[in-house]
């Protein structure tokens, strides 16, 4: 517990403030917050309260936001300034932003909230912009939202897909968040202290107060904060593979301090050279040629508007645009909202309206008249289980819409120390696609280094699986290598290493 913080596990939050506030005329005053906790959307029973951590995390398996509560003393008045500071416990995987949301000040406790019970965040009330991995520091003027004494309440949320803003929580002391205030000097008083930050040798993120409710509500999306000047050279291009042959990829992200086009070049190297690249966006897709350089390698790029915004026509003239300047000797899979299934059942919107929205994006692109660009969609194989309780074909708007479907795969037998047989693995996302007589390509794949392997059987199962796949037809298949919340998929010992450098060789 903070020093100085009453009791938080409360139900409804604290009215009262810590006794020992007092407002000096100018000097800045931190007040620690009297409830914080996070929630899961994948474990929507499970509750964080008392964790030293709070996160607003936006992975394809992982979802996550935060809130917090302050209350400011009644000896407060006359503020000039009101800043929310936070400190990151982990400096990896940062977003290039964090948004600060509106929050109820009731009906939600520290020891109870769950997803399933959580507060509804409304409007973005700030937005703060990391410029770079490392930062230790964000913060985001709520100025014009905290004006006096009384309780206030806001959610953290993360619209950076592949990324989490991990943040001391209340219960790390002194490292927690803090709001800070700083009253307006009074009688010509002396000139009022900055406020203590910590050292930090990375910039610290700020905040840009915003009237609008979302980020949204343009029709242009903000510019990649990731993405960086290109170099003139273009990437070198794979040999071109057998036409019955799928195309290896992977999907990949930055280092601390690493551009994509940098990032892009460091995996390259390392596989030998990728044949096709897997590109996401949390919204609308950068303009061309988006956040990196590939060369003329075929992409399979995601980008996410709510469908309801697309269905009134939000979006149609920037995505008509980007249809249009989409290049005409490249093969663009263009994938609207993949992997929809956990949004839909968290009610963020319906499989109907989703499915709508996909022929409306359809039809926009096909006024560009680019043949090389192909309506791709991307679900869960998990989905094709019984015992998900899902039928895919409430995600698939038909064969007049799709032209490619797309599958994230992976190994559901590591916690058996196991590699599941590529066969059976694969067996319901091939027979699904041989149904609907549509090609398709495996958009995620992956397995963690199960227990006992020294990669040796990891490799095995890796050139099994590429050698299936390639039987079945597939036109591409993009490793996930990444080092997840969940786990570790990347491909760092030897074995697996070659296997995936062989299939990108052939």
């Amino acid at each position: 517990m903070a020093a100085g913080v009453l009791a938080a596990d409360v139900a409804p939050l604290p009215r009262r403030a810590p006794a020992t506030m007092t407002a000096t005329d100018g000097d800045p005053l931190a007040v620690p917050p009297v409830a914080d906790t996070y929630v899961v959307r994948q474990m929507d029973w499970l509750n964080k309260g008392s964790a030293e951590k709070l996160t607003a995390s936006h992975w394809s398996d992982w979802h996550t936001e935060a809130y917090v509560s302050f209350v400011v003393p009644p000896g407060v008045k006359n503020l000039r300034s009101a800043r929310l500071r936070f400190t990151f416990n982990r400096l990896d995987h940062q977003p290039a932003t964090v948004e600060l949301r509106s929050l109820p000040t009731t009906g939600w406790s520290e020891k109870d909230t769950t997803w399933a019970n959580r507060p509804k965040a409304g409007e973005v009330l700030a937005t703060a912009e990391i410029t770079a991995q490392g930062t230790r520091e964000l913060s985001f003027d709520v100025s014009s939202w905290v004006n006096g004494p009384g309780t206030y309440a806001f959610a953290l949320t993360n619209p950076n897909y592949w990324s989490a803003a991990s943040l001391y929580s209340r219960e790390a002391g002194a490292r927690g968040p803090r709001l800070i205030l700083t009253p307006a000097k009074e009688n010509g008083g002396r000139p009022s202290p900055t406020v203590p930050a910590a050292p930090s040798p990375t910039p610290t993120a700020t905040a840009t107060p915003k009237p609008t409710p979302t980020a949204s509500a343009t029709s242009q999306p903000s510019p990649d904060t990731s993405a960086q000047p290109r170099p003139p050279a273009q990437p070198s291009q794979p040999p071109v593979k057998p036409a019955d042959a799928p195309l290896c990829g992977a999907s990949f992200n930055t280092l601390p301090g690493e551009t994509f086009q940098q990032a892009l070049a460091r995996v390259d190297k390392y596989y030998g050279g990728l044949q096709m690249v897997r590109i996401f966006y949390a919204g609308l897709p950068s303009k061309w040629p988006g956040k990196m350089d590939v060369g003329k390698r075929p992409i399979v790029v995601s980008f996410k508007m709510n469908p309801r915004d697309v269905l009134s026509g939000k979006h149609d003239g920037y995505m008509r645009e980007w249809f249009a300047t989409a290049p005409k000797d490249q093969d663009i899979y263009w994938v609207y909202y993949h992997e929809p299934e956990d949004n839909i059942r968290s009610g963020e919107f319906t499989a109907p309206d989703y499915r709508a929205a996909w022929k409306r994006l359809r039809s926009l692109a096909d006024q560009a008249g680019n043949p090389r660009l192909r309506a791709t969609l991307v679900l869960m194989s998990w989905t094709l289980d019984a015992r998900s309780g899902r039928n895919w074909r409430d995600y698939y708007p038909g064969r007049d819409v799709i032209q490619v479907l797309g599958w994230d795969v992976y190994n559901l037998l590591d916690k058996k120390g196991l590699y599941e047989p590529p066969k059976q693995m694969y067996q319901k996302v091939i027979e699904v696609s041989e149904q609907e007589k549509l090609p398709f390509g495996i958009a995620e794949t992956g397995s963690y280094l199960v227990g006992g392997d020294t990669g040796e059987k990891r490799a095995k199962w890796l050139r099994e699986m590429v050698a299936h796949l390639g039987k079945a037809g597939a036109l591409w298949v993009a490793y996930f290598d990444l080092d997840w919340p969940s786990g570790d998929f990347r491909l760092l010992d030897a074995p697996s290493r070659k296997a995936w450098q062989d299939f990108c060789r052939d």
